[in-house]
């Protein structure tokens, strides 16, 4: 889209677009942090342990992994209107079925199929405001796409945490139907369907599968590392599983007729350094939210409804700077901000692991704003970066690109925060039988306290790569 050519109603109906897929974000990050609070709750109504309930976060994060890539390259190929569409409705049904789950294994097999809907909404979501936007407000609209996932971010907490305390954890999936719907027929109304492509184009179905598989092993053998030791068969045969799934990954994609993933776009250092920034930073900011619920919760004894308070600070500040952010990386590029940003997040949660069982809710909140004020300077201009980066045609492949990278990013942050967390409390005394039980952590504060110090300290350390990658990412020249 040239900006010679765009016209009034170009700029009305790209507006309209935004607006539907900022709406469907909302959407999305409210159910991801009401489940993040709900968490202690379900541990404890399902008797379950700390491993086991982190695969409500860890099978949604692997759906959309295995299936965003593929997804969003659908769209470029064949429309996206119906996939993103149908994905709020798979979305809304799947919701339904978590709050009816009787068991942690019945939730975790529906949120299997909520990543699914999640993956159709995100694979395309982004991709259809880069297309739809002036090039020159490029960075200003995801700036906006950006506040609108943090106004979920901060629903999310205190939405979830009310509901628990009042109808109970069941409501924080059944009250996303309603805005689940109220996005599907939005989108009908709003978006339009290109004409489909004439030629016969062959789906990379086999580099999903390997891609899925890859991720499914590799997170597994994370997970159960901690528990059943590095010697372990199993652990063995699931990460050799990984390695040889992901060489496979990369040579299907080098011989594809029509890639699910263009290798080729690795060769733009903006690109590369742009994704990796991201995987680092949401590695460690994933694996660290996971954390800080036990902490308020379990140890300091606030109720959802209070710990959903604490919380929301980050997300207020995102939403006021980050279409500010969006526009200041359309006029000086991303290198500087996302380096600020980045460094801004290392030190709040810095302080998050410096909490003592003596802090005020003020130390509490004060490293939230500064992850938020990080996350708001750093987010749009990197995701402004990496479409800016790419032809138009491959801007679903992109957008599910920058998805994938953060989510494999998420989820490898919450397996290695189990594993780093469930070593230092048995490092520091606990049995085993305490540990699988984060109940018990209560009646051990000062064990509790010292692991979970030693385990934001030790991941808060990779997040330093984070500011290396968006240091090294080139000049505004480059962008």
């Amino acid at each position: 889209m040239a900006e010679s050519d765009i016209t009034d109603q170009d700029r009305r109906h790209s507006r309209l677009v935004l607006y539907q897929v900022s709406l469907g974000l909302v959407l999305v990050a409210i159910n991801h942090r009401a489940i993040q609070v709900a968490l202690p709750t379900l541990a404890h109504v399902f008797h379950a342990d700390l491993s086991f309930i982190q695969w409500v976060l860890l099978v949604y994060d692997l759906a959309v992994i295995g299936l965003v890539l593929t997804l969003g390259r659908l769209g470029d190929l064949f429309g996206r209107k119906w996939i993103y569409i149908i994905g709020f409705l798979v979305f809304v049904v799947s919701s339904a079925l978590c709050g009816m789950a009787q068991s942690p294994t019945q939730l975790i097999a529906f949120r299997v199929l909520q990543g699914v809907g999640g993956a159709m909404i995100m694979a395309n979501g982004r991709a259809l405001v880069t297309i739809n936007s002036p090039p020159s407000e490029l960075g200003k609209a995801l700036g906006f796409t950006s506040m609108a996932f943090h106004v979920g971010y901060i629903t999310g907490p205190t939405l979830g945490g009310f509901v628990i305390d009042a109808a109970g954890w069941r409501w924080i999936f059944f009250l996303t139907a309603p805005i689940g719907l109220a996005c599907a027929y939005f989108g009908w109304k709003v978006l339009k369907e290109r004409a489909p492509n004439d030629e016969q184009i062959k789906v990379d179905f086999a580099g999903a599968a390997y891609l899925l598989l890859t991720n499914i092993c590799f997170i597994y053998a994370l997970n159960r590392l901690p528990h059943q030791g590095a010697r372990d068969l199993l652990v063995i045969t699931f990460f050799i599983v990984a390695a040889a799934t992901l060489w496979l990954f990369i040579r299907t994609e080098q011989r594809a007729e029509t890639p699910i993933l263009s290798l080729a776009l690795f060769k733009n250092r903006l690109f590369t350094a742009a994704n990796l920034s991201l995987f680092f930073l949401t590695s460690t900011q994933s694996a660290i939210s996971v954390l800080i619920p036990f902490y308020l919760q379990n140890l300091m004894g606030f109720t959802p409804t209070q710990m959903g308070w604490i919380l929301i600070g980050g997300s207020a500040v995102i939403i006021v700077l980050a279409p500010v952010a969006g526009r200041l990386s359309d006029r000086f590029g991303s290198r500087i901000l996302c380096s600020v940003g980045a460094t801004i997040m290392i030190i709040g949660q810095y302080l998050i692991a410096s909490l003592t069982l003596r802090s005020t809710v003020f130390q509490m909140i004060l490293p939230q704003l500064l992850i938020g004020l990080g996350w708001a300077l750093f987010n749009s201009p990197n995701q402004s970066a990496i479409m800016s980066t790419v032809p138009r045609d491959k801007a679903g492949a992109a957008s599910g690109m920058t998805l994938t990278t953060a989510r494999i990013g998420g989820a490898m942050g919450i397996a290695i925060s189990g594993a780093i967390m469930t070593y230092a409390l048995g490092a520091n005394g606990l049995t085993p039988e305490q540990i699988e039980s984060p109940a018990s952590w209560t009646a051990a504060p000062e064990v509790f306290l010292k692991s979970f110090s030693f385990t934001t300290h030790l991941i808060n350390a990779f997040a330093i790569f984070s500011v290396l990658f968006s240091a090294v990412r080139g000049s505004r020249r480059e962008e």
